[in-house]
């Protein structure tokens, strides 16, 4: 038997209580039972929102193209930078209307200033630096670098470079997870496997993803792309070039001028990645003066094969 002590000390029986009070305390025990479900279910996901907050809010700007880009697309260009050759004069506003006129809307891009520098290959390589840390700062899955001289094909293939959700789709997805570097352009290729190319299609529509075919060397640098993974990498790579220059081919240090292909193809086997082409090729390079060579070059497109090399060499006349 419960029982309950009075205010002036003497202990009643339950079955003394009279019925109002025993409806009273009933009252107030349904009364507060819901409440007390809402404070401790309310609590519950005030704990599961703050232990989840941080993965919402980053998927949510993964989901948003506007607040998280996948991609990006960097220019470098002499156009506007003190004490460059006349011939740059209007070259990055020429890229801009090239690219209007084969997509049919301005580019979205972030143009790299380029740097000047008599050594031949090292303003190049210092733009590319300052390029790529940009795009790291940004976050950037894929980065995507161009000579204001890059142009792209004439063809269905590169219209997949005018929208983000296409190149996402048609040219992100299918690059490779071992990519080090992708080539949207360049010249005297080597393939890995010559018959590789013979195999793939010999056209690609906008509405089809692009292929790659992994290369062991290759020329030009006007066009390529760098998946995320690699961009550390690839930045301590250029760095060393910087500050110590590169081997050649003879294994011998090269200190007076750059040839940053070679670097990058020895760090991918290093490293265990791989270097591809884009399949069909993107862009080409427009002829005319050459800031490296310090003089005019013809077109090239990289298309044409050479057989007595084994490569793959384009000059447009």
């Amino acid at each position: 038997m419960v029982s309950i002590s009075s205010a002036k000390g003497k202990r009643l029986s339950s079955n003394t209580l009279s019925p109002s009070l025993i409806l009273c305390v009933i009252s107030i025990g349904i009364i507060l039972t819901p409440i007390c479900h809402v404070i401790l279910i309310a609590r519950h996901l005030s704990t599961s929102d703050n232990a989840s907050g941080v993965g919402s809010i980053r998927a949510q700007q993964d989901n948003n193209p506007q607040q998280q880009p996948y991609d990006g697309i960097f220019v470098i260009s002499l156009q506007g930078t003190p004490n460059a050759d006349p011939h740059n004069e209007g070259r990055l506003d020429s890229f801009k209307d090239a690219w209007r006129k084969h997509c049919g809307a301005d580019p979205e891009i972030h143009v790299c200033p380029g740097v000047m520098d008599e050594r031949r290959g090292y303003g190049l390589t210092r733009s590319w630096f300052n390029c790529l840390t940009v795009a790291k700062n940004l976050k950037l899955e894929v980065t995507m670098i161009f000579e204001d001289d890059a142009r792209l094909f004439d063809n269905e293939a590169s219209h997949n470079f005018c929208d983000a959700e296409q190149r996402r789709r048609n040219l992100w997805n299918p690059l490779p997870e071992d990519t080090f570097i992708a080539f949207l352009g360049g010249h005297t290729w080597t393939y890995k496997d010559p018959k590789q190319k013979e195999l793939l299609a010999s056209s690609a529509s906008a509405l089809q993803p692009s292929q790659y075919l992994e290369t062991s060397s290759s020329y030009g640098t006007y066009g390529f792309a760098v998946p995320r993974q690699s961009l550390d990498t690839l930045l301590n790579t250029i760095k060393s070039d910087l500050t110590n220059g590169f081997i050649d081919e003879d294994g011998v240090r090269q200190t007076e001028f750059l040839s940053p292909e070679k670097s990058w193809y020895g760090k991918a086997r290093e490293v265990g990645s791989k270097i591809y082409a884009i399949h069909p090729l993107a862009v080409w390079h427009e002829g005319g003066f050459s800031n490296t060579w310090k003089m005019d070059r013809e077109s090239i497109t990289g298309e044409e094969e050479d057989e007595g090399e084994g490569g793959i060499r384009g000059i447009a006349e």
